[in-house]
């Protein structure tokens, strides 16, 4: 089985760590959050696949050409516009299921486990923080739609960046998603599997322990946690 992770953000929200540093490398508790990323992965993986794009030279200088014996390769990501995008690059070099994790969230690997255990499928984690977005999962555990909550709703529905998927993701049409108040746009993967959703059975599973690493306080967050 193959993984690909999507580690070609410029972690502008980590800035100044990230000015000369790429996000991949900041330090976790002595190990760069990549290397708990490839870690984490489960041990069906045979072959790693990692989309760069900010200072992609320290990453492939740090982690070469495999870990613990399986072989990574490197695709490039020269317009950062969303992680459909970047997951689009990759479908030349994929065949069969493949999990796909974001390079910038801390995952356990018992989660990962349960996670490719289904066809099709994504990582979520219950939260009672404020968030934008909910993702929306029916009776049976299937994602069904991404939506707006009020903050005042008590329970809502994080998607934590980790999906397992088949060829027929490229099938769908890339999404665009406007994020901020200057009109960027970017190709969502998540907002992809809705309109996904809607012919395949997107089976979800709950996060025991996921870090996002996006913030300075999610960073510290994460040091806490794999302390």
């Amino acid at each position: 089985m193959q993984a690909v992770i999507l580690a070609a953000g410029k972690g502008t929200r980590l800035r100044p760590l990230t000015y000369d540093t790429p996000k991949a490398l900041v330090d976790l508790c002595g190990k760069p959050l990549l290397g708990h990323i490839l870690d984490a992965l489960p041990d069906e993986i045979t072959d790693i696949i990692i989309v760069v794009g900010h200072l992609r030279e320290q990453i492939i200088a740090r982690f070469g050409t495999e870990h613990g014996g399986k072989p990574i390769r490197y695709v490039v990501q020269e317009d950062i516009n969303g992680t459909g995008a970047a997951l689009l690059l990759t479908k030349d070099l994929l065949h069969d299921r493949f999990l796909v994790v974001n390079g910038d969230d801390l995952y356990s690997k018992p989660d990962l486990e349960r996670l490719i255990a289904h066809p099709v499928g994504m990582l979520i984690q219950r939260t009672k923080l404020p968030i934008l977005v909910s993702a929306i999962v029916d009776e049976q555990g299937c994602f069904r739609a991404l939506e707006s909550v009020p903050p005042e709703q008590e329970t809502k529905i994080r998607v934590c960046g980790a999906y397992v998927l088949d060829e027929r993701f490229f099938d769908y049409p890339l999404i665009q998603v406007s994020f901020d108040v200057h009109g960027k746009h970017e190709l969502g993967l998540p907002h992809t599997l809705v309109t996904m959703s809607k012919d395949v059975d997107i089976r979800t599973e709950e996060a025991g322990f996921w870090h996002p690493v996006g913030t300075a306080t999610e960073l510290e967050a994460a040091r806490k946690a794999c302390a």
